[in-house]
C-alpha cells in the first residue's frame, strides 16, 4: 500500500485510474501507470516495487507527465491496456487518446496524443484537440466502453470504442502513436430492429430507451457464431438492452463492424436479469468472454450474469431458430449479491485458462495461471471473489448444465447460510419456478441429503456430525422454502417434515446405540441394532463396499438408510421374539435386548413425534391440528405415515405387550439364576410408560388414517387395531398400578389420551388401596397420616376429573364402581357430584333398580322414582317376586306424588286412574300366576332341583290329549317351565298353561278347585295383558274353544239310566259351565252370536 503524489481534491472526485504495464527488461516485476481523472496528472513506475517504496522517500523512479489538451470539466473515464502498441484513454467528453510510456529505446517517458475520427494521421496541439473534442461531442455520445482485441502482432492492436447511444468506431493501433479508423457505424437503428424482429412483446419500446453498456471481441477460432464466415471485419459481442419502464431487457448482440458498414447477427435474450442499470454504482456493467469463448460472463453492481455461449447440438428447432437469428436458451444463471449488506462490486476482470492463452509465456511472470475461464470481482464488503466455470465442455454437449430449480435450492441450502457470505441465494423474480416444479425439487434434494447421496454431504465424516450436518441441511431447506413463500402443496410439505422427523429419530436412536456399545465390556460389543441391521432385506438398505473402507454396518446404515426407519423399528421387536423363541439367550439376556429395543423404538418415535409438533409452523402446516404430534383430522390425501405404517403399529403394540409380560413376571420377585439383572429390569420399567405412551399414538395415527380411505378394507382393519390396542391399553396401564407400583404413571398415561375406561379402573383401584392401607393392623399413625393423604389425593384426582371431562368420565367411573361391586359407595361417596350420578343413573335403565332410590333419597322426586319403578316393573323385569314389589311400590310412589302434587294445588285429571291402568293390569297378571304356580306347588315339592321340578310337574299335571300335538305340548312346557322358575309371563304363556295344562291326578273337580277356575283365569288374563281390541277377541275365542274341546261330550250327551239330578250334575261339572258361572258370578257380560262367545 503506498499514497500517490497527486492526491484528489475533493472527497467526491472520481478515483485514480492504474494499469500495469509489462515488465522491461531489466526487470522481472511489472511496471504501473496511473492517471488522475481530473488533473490529467500521469505517472509511470518501472516496477510495482520503486512505486511501493515511494512513499519512503528512498527512491523515485518514476516519470510524470500532464495530458495537454484537455477541455475545462472533461476527465479521464477509462485506460486501456493495448499493449505492445501502447495504452489508449478514454474521456468524459467523447474523445480517445494514445498513451505510450516508453520512447523508441525501451526508456520511460510517458507520450499522448489525441485520436481524430476518419482515416487521418493523429494530430496534436491545442487546436488540433480542441476540433477533435468539438467533432466528437455532437455524434459520439457518451462512451460506454473502449476495448482492445488481443494481440496478433508486435506493435499492433485494435482498439474499439462504443458508445451508450450505438455508435461503433474501430482503430488499428500501431507502436508509436500510429493510428487508422478501419471500421465506423451506427449500430442503434439495425440493431433496434432485429431485437423487436426476434422479440415481438417489445415492437412497442422506443428507440431512445436502447443502451449499449459494454462489449468484447469474439474469439473467432474456437466458437460458433451465426457471422463466423465473416472474415473481414472486427467481430464483435454487445451487451445492449432496452427500457421499459421499471425493468431493462438485456440482450448479447453479435455483430461485424467494416469499414463500410455493419452486420447484426444472433441475437440472445438474457431472461434472468432486468434490473436496470444503477447509475450511481461504482462501476459499470461490464461482458467478459474468456477464451474459449464458451461462458459469458456479465457483471452489474450487484450480480453477475453467467450465461453459455455453446453452440447446441444440431436440431431441426436449432435450425429454425437460427434462421430467425434468435439463439436457444441455454445455460443461464445470476449470481445475486446481499443488498442489505451494502456489498457492490468495484471491479471486475477475466481469467483465461493458461492452456489457451495465445499470448507467449514469460518466463519471469509469476502470475497466477488459470485453469477455467472465469471472471474476478472486487467486492467492496465481500473481497475479492472467483467465478469459474469448471466444465465448459460439457456446455456444448446434449446433456448441458441447466439451471433447474433443484440447483437452486441446492446452493441455497448449503452455502445460504455461510458465515459473512456476501451471495444472496434469493431466486430472482425472472428465474421463479413454478411451484410445483420447486417442491418436486426440494422432495428429490431431501431425500438426497437423508439418503447422504448430495455431493455436498459428507459420508466420511463421524456419523454424529454426518446426522448433525443433514440435520441442519434439511432445516436450511425448509427455512429458505419458508422464506422465499413458495406455495407448496400439502402432501409435499408432510413429505419434507418426515425426512426431517427421520433425521431427527435417527439422531436419537444413534446417541443411545453409542452409549450402549461403550457401556458393553470387550468382546460384547454386539448389541440389538447390529441384529437388527442384518435381518433387513437387502433391498431396503445398501451393501458397503469393503474396497471403499466401509467395514461397520451399522454405520453404514445410519449413513445411508436411515430414509427407511420405518422399515428398521419393527425389527425391534422381531429380534427379541426371534431370540426367545430360538431360546438362546436367557432371561437377563432378553432383558437386556428389550431395554435397548425401548431405547430404539421410545427414542426414536417420541423424537419424531415431539420434532412434528415443534416444527409444523417451519413446514407451513401451522393450520393442522395435531395432538401430541398426532394429526386429528384431514388424513384424506396423504399416504400412511411412517410413524404409524402396518408393521410399526403392529409391533409397537406386541412389544408393549411382551415388555408388559416380562416385568409383571419378574419385578419384585427374588431372584433366582438367569434372572434380569436389577439395573436393566429398572430400566425396562421406567422406560415402560413410555412405550406404552407411543404405542398409544401410533396406534391412533394409523386407526384414523384407515378411517379416512375410502377402502372398507381400511375401516375393518381400524376396528380390528382398535380393539387390539384396547385389550392392551387396558391390561398394561392397569398392570402399571397394580403391578409394578407406577399408579401416578398410570393415571397421567391414561388422562392424557383420554382413556376414562381405564383410568376409571385405576383411580379407584388407588382408593382402594390406600384406603385397605390405612387400615392394616399394625400401621404408625405417621404411616396411617401418609396413606390417608395419598387416598385424598386420589379423590381430589377423581372429583377434578368431572370437570375436566364431564359426562364422560362420570360414565367411565360410576360403571366401574358398579362393576366392581361398590353400590353402597356409589350412593354415599360421590355426594359432591350428584347431578351426574343422577344424570348418570337415569340415563341407563339397566341401573333402574338403584335410580329409584337415588330418586327417592338424594333428589326426594317421587314422580320420576314412581316412573322408573313402573317403567321397569313393566318392561323389563323378568323376575316374578322382583316384577311385583317394583310395580306395588310404583304404584304408591305414583299416588305419593299424585297426592303431593294435589294439596300444592296441581288438577290431575281423573285422579291419575289412566296412568294406572298397566300397573293395575300387570299385577293382575302377577295374581293369576301366583294362583297357578299354588295350584302346580305340591306337585313338585320333594324335586331335588329345577330339572326335576319340571320333570314332577309335567307328569302331575301334564294332558294326554296332547299326545299327538307336539307343538301344544312344547308351549306347555315352556309355559311350565316359566312358571316354575318364577319368571314374569305375559298373557300368552299365561294362557296357553292355563288352557292346556292337564289333571292325570284328580278324580273329580270341586266347584272350588284350580280346574273349575282355570279358564276363567285365562280369560281374565286376556284383558289384563292384551291390549289391542281385536286381538283380545281371538285370544278369547281360542279360550272359549279350548275350553269346549277339553270334554267328552259324548259321554254328558248319554243320559241313558241316569236320572236328571246325576245329568244336572254332570253338565255343571263341566270346564263350559264352570267358566260360564265364574263370569255370571263375577258380573260380565257374555254375548253368545252363532255359536261363538265373546268375553
Amino acid at each position: 500500500m503506498f499514497t500517490l503524489p497527486q492526491p484528489s481534491k475533493h472527497v467526491t472526485d472520481p478515483l485514480p485510474l492504474g494499469s500495469l504495464v509489462s515488465p522491461s527488461a531489466s526487470a522481472s516485476d511489472p511496471g504501473l501507470v496511473v492517471v488522475i481523472p481530473t488533473s490529467g496528472k500521469i505517472t509511470y513506475w518501472e516496477s510495482t516495487a520503486s512505486a511501493a517504496t515511494m512513499d519512503l522517500r528512498i527512491k523515485r523512479n518514476g516519470v510524470e507527465l500532464s495530458i495537454a489538451g484537455m477541455i475545462s470539466g472533461e476527465t479521464v473515464i477509462q485506460i486501456v491496456n493495448a499493449e505492445s502498441a501502447g495504452f489508449v484513454l478514454a474521456f468524459s467528453t467523447g474523445r480517445i487518446a494514445y498513451m505510450n510510456v516508453r520512447d523508441g529505446q525501451g526508456r520511460p517517458a510517458i507520450s499522448v496524443q489525441f485520436l481524430r475520427s476518419g482515416n487521418a494521421n493523429l494530430g496534436g496541439g491545442l487546436f488540433g484537440s480542441l476540433r477533435n473534442a468539438l467533432s466528437s461531442s455532437a455524434m459520439r455520445g457518451d462512451i460506454a466502453a473502449v476495448r482492445a482485441a488481443r494481440p496478433e502482432q508486435v506493435g499492433e492492436r485494435e482498439v474499439v470504442l462504443a458508445t451508450t447511444k450505438g455508435r461503433l468506431q474501430s482503430w488499428d493501433i500501431h507502436r508509436g502513436g500510429h493510428a487508422t479508423v478501419n471500421g465506423e457505424a451506427e449500430s442503434r437503428e439495425a440493431i433496434v430492429m432485429a431485437i423487436k424482429a426476434t422479440t415481438p412483446a417489445l415492437t412497442d419500446l422506443l428507440i431512445e430507451g436502447f443502451e449499449i453498456h459494454d462489449f468484447t471481441f469474439t474469439p473467432k477460432p474456437v466458437t460458433e457464431f451465426h457471422l463466423s464466415d465473416q472474415d473481414d471485419g472486427t467481430h464483435l459481442l454487445l451487451l445492449t438492452s432496452m427500457a421499459e419502464r421499471e425493468v431493462s431487457h438485456y440482450f448479447l448482440v453479435e455483430v461485424v463492424l467494416k469499414l463500410d458498414g455493419l452486420l447484426v447477427g444472433n441475437i440472445r435474450s438474457i431472461a434472468s436479469y432486468k434490473t436496470p442499470v444503477n447509475r450511481r454504482a461504482a462501476s459499470k456493467p461490464r461482458l467478459f468472454l474468456p477464451n474459449p469463448g464458451l461462458i459469458a460472463y456479465i457483471v452489474f453492481d450487484c450480480a453477475v450474469v453467467i450465461l453459455s455461449m455453446a453452440k447446441q447440438p444440431d436440431s431441426p428447432d436449432l435450425q429454425l431458430r437460427l434462421e430467425s437469428h434468435i439463439l436457444p436458451q441455454a445455460f443461464e444463471d445470476v449470481i445475486d449479491f446481499r443488498h442489505e449488506l451494502d456489498v457492490e462490486i468495484v471491479g471486475s476482470g477475466m481469467e483465461e485458462p493458461h492452456s489457451l492463452s495465445q499470448t507467449a509465456d514469460d518466463p519471469k511472470s509469476q502470475r497466477y495461471k488459470g485453469k477455467h475461464p472465469a471472471a474476478v470481482l472486487i467486492v467492496r464488503g465481500g473481497g475479492v471473489v472467483r467465478i469459474a466455470a469448471t466444465d465448459i465442455h460439457k456446455l456444448a454437449s446434449s446433456d448441458a448444465q441447466k439451471v433447474t430449480a433443484k440447483s437452486k435450492l441446492e446452493q441455497a441450502v448449503f452455502f445460504g447460510n455461510l458465515e459473512q457470505n456476501p451471495l444472496s441465494f434469493t431466486v430472482r423474480p425472472e428465474l421463479q419456478f413454478p411451484p410445483h416444479q420447486v417442491g418436486a425439487a426440494a422432495v428429490e434434494l431431501s431425500q438426497d441429503i437423508l439418503r447422504s447421496e448430495s455431493p455436498h454431504v459428507k459420508d466420511n465424516l463421524a456419523v454424529d456430525k454426518n446426522l448433525k450436518l443433514r440435520s441442519t441441511a434439511l432445516r436450511d431447506l425448509a427455512k429458505y422454502l419458508k422464506t422465499s413463500r413458495v406455495v407448496l402443496d400439502r402432501l409435499t410439505k408432510w413429505k419434507l417434515l418426515w425426512d426431517a422427523e427421520k433425521i431427527a429419530a435417527a439422531t436419537v436412536i444413534w446417541r443411545h446405540y453409542d452409549e450402549s456399545i461403550r457401556a458393553k465390556p470387550e468382546g460384547q460389543k454386539r448389541g440389538l441394532l447390529a441384529e437388527m441391521v442384518e435381518f433387513i432385506h437387502e433391498n431396503y438398505k445398501t451393501e458397503p463396499v469393503e474396497e471403499a473402507g466401509e467395514l461397520d454396518r451399522v454405520r453404514h446404515w445410519f449413513i445411508k438408510d436411515i430414509w427407511n426407519l420405518e422399515v428398521a423399528i419393527p425389527w425391534a421387536y422381531q429380534v427379541i421374539k426371534y431370540t426367545f423363541q430360538d431360546g438362546q439367550k436367557d432371561a437377563a439376556s432378553v432383558m437386556n435386548l428389550v431395554s435397548e429395543a425401548n431405547d430404539l423404538v421410545v427414542g426414536g418415535i417420541h423424537t419424531a413425534l415431539d420434532f412434528r409438533s415443534a416444527n409444523m409452523d417451519l413446514y407451513g402446516l401451522e393450520g393442522e391440528n395435531l395432538e401430541y404430534g398426532i394429526l386429528q383430522a384431514g388424513y384424506n390425501d396423504l399416504p400412511v405415515f411412517w410413524t404409524s405404517t402396518f408393521f410399526v403399529t403392529d409391533n409397537l403394540r406386541k412389544q408393549a405387550g411382551l415388555t408388559g409380560t416380562l416385568l409383571t413376571a419378574y419385578w419384585e420377585v427374588p431372584a433366582t439364576e438367569g434372572s434380569p439383572y436389577a439395573e436393566d429390569l429398572r430400566k425396562v420399567r421406567r422406560a415402560f410408560p413410555d412405550l406404552l405412551d407411543i404405542s398409544i399414538r401410533s396406534n391412533t395415527e394409523r386407526t384414523r388414517w384407515n378411517r379416512s380411505q375410502e377402502d372398507q378394507h381400511f375401516h375393518e382393519e381400524a376396528n380390528q387395531l382398535m380393539q387390539l390396542q384396547t385389550d392392551v391399553e387396558d391390561k398394561q396401564i392397569l398392570s402399571l398400578a397394580t403391578d409394578l407400583g407406577l399408579t401416578d404413571e398410570a393415571i397421567d398415561l391414561a388422562e392424557k389420551h383420554e382413556l376414562l375406561n381405564v383410568l376409571a379402573k385405576v383411580v379407584l383401584f388407588g382408593m382402594e388401596y390406600t384406603s385397605n392401607k390405612m387400615c392394616e393392623p399394625g400401621s404408625g399413625r405417621e404411616t396411617v397420616e401418609q396413606w390417608k393423604n395419598r387416598s385424598e389425593h386420589f379423590k381430589k384426582l377423581a372429583n377434578g376429573y368431572f370437570t375436566k371431562f364431564g359426562t364422560k368420565w362420570s360414565t367411565a367411573l360410576f360403571e366401574h364402581a358398579i362393576f366392581i361391586g361398590e353400590m353402597d359407595h356409589l350412593l354415599n361417596r360421590w355426594k359432591q357430584q350428584q347431578p351426574y350420578l343422577t344424570e348418570f343413573l337415569r340415563s341407563k335403565p339397566e341401573y333402574a333398580k338403584i335410580s329409584w332410590i337415588n330418586d327417592i333419597n338424594e333428589e326426594e322426586d317421587l314422580g320420576k322414582a314412581s316412573s322408573t319403578l313402573i317403567d321397569l316393573g313393566l318392561n323389563r323385569e323378568t323376575e316374578l317376586w322382583n316384577k311385583k314389589i317394583e310395580l306395588s311400590m310404583g304404584k304408591m310412589a305414583l299416588l305419593a306424588s299424585r297426592s303431593h302434587s294435589q294439596t300444592d294445588g296441581i288438577l290431575i285429571p281423573d285422579g291419575g286412574k289412566t296412568e294406572l291402568t298397566s300397573v293395575h293390569n300387570q299385577l293382575g297378571l302377577i295374581k293369576i300366576q301366583d294362583q297357578t304356580y299354588e295350584f302346580v306347588r305340591p306337585s313338585i315339592e320333594n324335586a331335588i332341583d329345577e330339572n326335576a321340578e319340571l320333570q314332577l310337574a309335567l307328569e302331575s299335571h301334564g294332558n294326554k290329549a296332547l299326545g299327538k300335538q307336539p307343538m301344544f305340548t312344547r308351549l306347555l312346557a315352556d309355559s311350565m317351565e316359566l312358571l316354575i322358575k318364577h319368571q314374569a309371563m305375559d298373557a300368552a304363556k299365561l294362557i296357553d298353561l292355563l288352557t292346556l295344562i292337564g289333571d292325570q291326578q284328580a278324580e273329580e273337580y270341586d266347584e272350588q278347585n284350580f280346574h273349575n277356575h282355570r279358564f276363567f283365569l285365562a280369560l281374565q288374563a286376556s284383558r289384563y295383558g292384551i291390549a289391542n281390541r281385536d286381538e283380545q277377541i281371538l285370544t278369547q275365542r281360542i279360550i272359549w274353544r279350548r275350553c269346549m274341546l277339553v270334554e267328552d261330550w259324548s259321554a254328558v250327551n248319554n243320559t241313558s239310566q241316569k236320572d236328571d239330578q246325576q245329568v244336572q250334575d254332570l253338565l255343571s261339572n263341566t270346564a263350559l259351565y264352570q267358566t260360564l258361572k265364574a263370569c255370571f258370578n263375577a258380573r260380565k257380560f257374555i254375548l253368545i252370536s252363532f255359536g261363538l262367545i265373546s268375553f
